[in-house]
C-alpha cells in the first residue's frame, strides 16, 4: 500500500482539485494496473489524500511497483500543480499476515473466522 497526501497548488473549486486527481489516478492505474483512489477529504479545494495498493507474487514486485508510482508523483509535482506533503508506504507478505493456524481449511475446506484459530 501506498498513501500519498498532497496539496493541489492554486486549485480554487473542487473541480479543479478533481480534475488534477483524476488524471493522476487514471495515468497510475493504467501505466502499474494498481488500485488508486481518491480518498478525500470530501469538499476540500485542495487537500487529497490518495491511495494506491498492489498485489504480486513476491514482496520484492509490489514493493518495485509502488515505488514507481512514488517516483512518478515526485516527477509530476515538478510540474507545479501539486506539492506532496507527506507519503507512506507498506508492503506485506502474505506469510505476514496469518499465523500458520488461520490459513489450514477445515473439513468442508472453509477457512477459519478472522481471529480464530482453526482445526488441523
Amino acid at each position: 500500500m501506498l498513501f500519498v497526501s498532497l496539496v493541489v497548488l492554486g486549485s480554487r473549486s473542487v473541480k479543479d482539485r478533481r480534475r488534477v486527481t483524476k488524471s493522476l489516478l487514471d495515468r497510475i492505474r493504467g501505466r502499474w494496473n494498481v488500485s488508486a483512489m481518491d480518498l478525500g477529504p470530501d469538499g476540500s479545494r485542495s487537500d487529497v489524500f490518495l491511495g494506491v495498493s498492489a498485489v504480486a507474487s513476491g514482496a520484492s514486485m509490489a514493493q518495485e511497483r509502488l515505488e514507481a508510482v512514488f517516483s512518478f508523483l515526485c516527477g509530476e509535482e515538478e510540474s507545479g500543480e501539486f506539492s506532496i506533503i507527506h507519503h507512506w508506504r507498506e508492503v506485506t507478505g502474505y506469510d505476514e499476515l496469518s499465523d500458520a493456524k488461520n490459513q489450514q481449511a477445515d473439513a468442508e475446506g472453509d477457512f477459519a473466522p478472522s481471529g480464530t484459530a482453526g482445526e488441523e
